[in-house]
């Protein structure tokens, strides 16, 4: 019989919605392409409903989702248990993992990083040091070798549909208020931390040659500002399904975190990352590793204008006056590297295929030494 059948994801919303995105992303690939029977635990409903509006609606026998307090019953436990983000399993999930009847596949699937360093611990197993029982560390990542990208099938020819039909993209934007497809503007989607330099950056493009509009998702009313050539489009807040479709129909993203992250490299768009600040200016390191990839896919004479455009947006206060007029100049040469880029992240096997991979070459109950 196949390996596995069911598989158990646990969730805490640290912040944002980054981290339920990702794992609610996960689960339902898991469910609708594999058949798996799949329950994600998350404490924190109210974040999941924020991008998932209709998400009860869309759970089954086969699917669910169970608020994860300290009143959780837990008695049987799935043939995977995947620990998302270090989140710590209560001890009667533990507990359960120790009872089960059959194989049991422990995942604590880590934070999506470029850093070398991850490759070596990719896979890398530990022992729980009460119940024997085994934990691997695993590891997304752009590259063979890590644990790859959340990417669900038929992506690729979905995208390329809608940007290639002009009265599709039209038809979505009349149904968010969106302005209809004009090749006289630059349409950008604007995601992002409050730490990035907005001010300056609505200045730069106010002031920009060809007219700019910046449709801003994450407000709880739709608004409209005009500054000079610059059109801000403030909207409420676009649920995770329909995020691809705004991020494919602009010319350019800024994004944050890690689920818009990875899904504007997919859009195959020129893009901008604003990463999440850790102490120390770990995050800085991080988004070093992430440009050394990246600007690879551009020609020799971009990458290092394209990994200074993303350091500028890394830092607070001001960026260099009209420095963003430059970026919008190149586009054309940015939207041929971005899809060299995407094209190389579509040829990788993707997360979920990878995560089952493993699962099925490591069912093994528990590993007492």
């Amino acid at each position: 019989m196949d390996f596995p059948r069911s598989v158990d994801i646990f969730c805490r919303v640290v912040d944002n919605f980054g981290d339920i995105g990702v794992c609610w992303r996960l689960a339902r690939q898991l469910a609708k392409e594999y058949s798996l029977s799949v329950r994600l635990y998350v404490d924190d409903l109210g974040s999941l409903e924020r991008i998932v509006p209709d998400y009860s609606a869309l759970c089954s026998t086969s699917f669910d989702v169970v608020c994860w307090d300290d009143d959780l019953d837990y008695p049987n436990a799935a043939d995977v248990v995947i620990e998302a983000f270090a989140c710590d399993l209560p001890p009667n999930v533990i507990r359960a993992m120790v009872g089960r009847d059959g194989e049991v596949v422990w995942i604590d699937l880590e934070y999506l990083t470029a850093e070398n360093w991850t490759e070596g611990c990719h896979g890398l197993p530990s022992i729980h040091p009460s119940t024997g029982l085994k934990k691997t560390m695993f590891f997304p990542g752009f590259s063979e070798t890590s644990g790859g990208l959340i990417r669900e099938a038929g992506l690729f020819e979905r995208r390329n549909r809608f940007q290639g039909d002009i009265n599709a993209q039209n038809s979505w934007r009349t149904a968010y208020n969106l302005p209809q497809f004009d090749e006289n503007f630059i349409d950008i989607s604007l995601f992002s931390y409050k730490s990035a330099p907005i001010p300056s950056f609505f200045d730069d493009l106010s002031t920009y040659k060809s007219p700019v509009r910046v449709f801003l998702p994450s407000f709880d009313t739709f608004y409209v500002e005009k500054r000079g050539f610059l059109e801000i489009y403030r909207i409420p807040f676009v649920p995770q399904d329909q995020f691809d479709y705004l991020l494919w129909t602009c010319d350019v993203n800024f994004v944050r975190g890690e689920d818009s992250f990875v899904r504007a490299q997919l859009a195959g768009r020129p893009m901008i990352w604003n990463i999440y600040v850790q102490e120390g200016g770990a995050h800085l390191i991080k988004l070093q590793a992430f440009l050394d990839l990246y600007c690879a896919a551009f020609s020799t004479e971009e990458r290092e204008r394209l990994a200074e455009s993303f350091k500028l947006w890394n830092q607070e206060g001001q960026t260099e006056v009209e420095w963003w007029h430059g970026y919008l100049d190149r586009l054309p040469i940015l939207q041929s590297g971005a899809a060299v880029w995407s094209d190389h992240l579509f040829d990788q096997p993707d997360l979920a295929h990878r995560l089952l991979a493993y699962a099925r070459n490591n069912n093994i109950l528990k590993n007492k030494g």
